[in-house]
């Protein structure tokens, strides 16, 4: 019955049954994935660029500080990373050797990441482009019709009974349980606007234009906060390097390069179509991203040389210490301290509520720390790009779910601006404040 996805909450069974080491096991599943995700990204760099490159890239992977904590966490980023590089590596060196079995691998590593991360099956778009782009230059469209039908069989073997089942739950075909108040919001008209004198399908022809001015607005409004993220991600320490990696000479057009860019700005069109992201979101695609910083300090290393410095290597090594040293310190504090405090309010909740209690807030961690059902605070409306929800609408949604308490925190002004402030003069009840965290419920 829970929303989220249901491959790493399995992983996690599979480690450890026991509900009680659930926290330890989730860390654990992590930190394997992030782990053996180094080995799939070498080996695809090696492959489509060189060793120099791809030995840049896994030392940069092994110190990202992002990268190095989300593999410790409780979360599903570094297991869907894990899949995705993985996923790739096999769809490129496939496509590049014409190997079926690497194919239907890949698909079924990209089958895997969408049961993790639901945005995950966006990719088969990209690789199915590129499967046609490949079939234009080689010109064996026989044998890319059937890569084609390899890769979609992969995929779907493994998300058909997922949509499937959701459907059953939901009434409603969608790609993600979480969706199901997302998506129709997103994409509802429902005859808004709808002019009488009108014909039906003049109605529907205005009313699929609307949808689309109303999805290329939001695209437009999040696409630079998503691109600020994406930046963030990447890492301030790294940001002279990528410049240099994507202005370098190349003395030919790398096709894996504008492989890696296509995945790139899908990600970033897609996440802009739904909300203005955060680092988090981001932090999957900076593994496949790392080549571009790699290739940036052997570009140093050649202008280096052109200077005629008697020891380029050395300088570059230099250069290479230093980015560690600055990266470290964040790579060995947690990025997620709040988790602390998080389990602390779940505990509460624990000893202060009853066992049945339903309880809705933006974020899952303290429900889960609680062992009590969760139910997500409603996305609101979009409009214009911003997000408004009113104060009845949630609470008419909260009561029809059965929902007891809503645990309110700093980040729900930014899904829900206005709902703080409309509570204020309400007769819910306040049963506990934490001041340094923002937080009441």
């Amino acid at each position: 019955s829970s929303p989220a996805p249901p491959f790493y909450p399995f992983l996690i069974y599979l480690f450890s049954p026991d509900t009680a080491r659930v926290e330890i096991a989730g860390r654990f599943v992590s930190l394997f994935f992030g782990t053996l995700a180094i080995l799939p990204l070498f080996y695809l760099v090696k492959e489509a660029i060189g060793k120099k490159e791809a030995i840049l890239s896994a030392l940069l992977y092994s110190f990202h500080p992002y990268l190095v904590t989300y593999s410790g966490m409780l979360l599903t980023e570094a297991t869907y990373w894990g899949l995705l590089v993985l996923s790739v590596y096999f769809f490129w060196t496939g496509l590049r050797k014409e190997k079926l079995w690497r194919i239907a691998l890949s698909g079924c590593f990209l089958g895997l990441a969408y049961l993790t991360r639901p945005e995950g099956i966006g990719y088969v778009l990209v690789y199915l482009a590129w499967v046609v782009v490949d079939g234009v230059f080689r010109k064996k469209w026989f044998k890319r019709l059937i890569v084609s039908g390899v890769l979609i069989l992969s995929v779907f073997v493994f998300v058909i009974p997922y949509i499937i089942y959701i459907h059953q739950e939901t009434g409603q075909w969608l790609i993600s349980k979480k969706a199901v108040d997302a998506q129709p919001q997103f994409l509802r008209e429902n005859g808004e606007g709808a002019d009488p004198s009108r014909g039906i399908e003049q109605n529907k022809f205005a009313e699929m234009n609307a949808k689309i001015l109303r999805i290329t607005e939001t695209i437009v409004q999040n696409l630079p906060f998503v691109t600020y993220h994406y930046l963030r991600a990447y890492h301030f320490s790294l940001w002279l390097f990528l410049l240099f990696g994507l202005i370098r000479v190349r003395q030919k057009i790398v096709s894996y390069e504008l492989f890696l860019a296509s995945l790139v700005f899908f990600h970033l069109l897609s996440l802009s179509t739904f909300v203005p992201s955060t680092i988090r979101f981001s932090v999957p695609v900076i593994p496949l991203s790392l080549f571009w910083a790699s290739a940036g300090i052997l570009e140093i290393k050649r202008y280096l040389e052109k200077t005629k410095i008697s020891n380029p290597e050395r300088v570059i090594f230099l250069f290479i210490i230093i980015l560690i040293l600055i990266q470290l310190p964040q790579s060995l504090i947690p990025e997620r301290r709040h988790r602390a405090e998080q389990k602390k309010v779940g505990l509460w909740l624990k000893q202060n509520t009853s066992p049945d209690a339903i309880i809705m807030s933006n974020s899952p961690q303290e429900t889960f720390y609680a062992d009590r059902e969760f139910k997500a605070l409603p996305w609101g409306i979009s409009s214009h790009g911003f997000i408004a929800k009113f104060y009845n609408e949630i609470i008419n949604y909260a009561k029809t779910n059965g929902v007891r308490y809503i645990l309110v925190n700093r980040n729900t002004h930014e899904m829900i601006p206005g709902f703080i402030e409309s509570i204020q003069s309400t007769d819910l009840k306040e049963i506990h404040r934490e001041t340094d965290q923002g937080l009441v419920i």
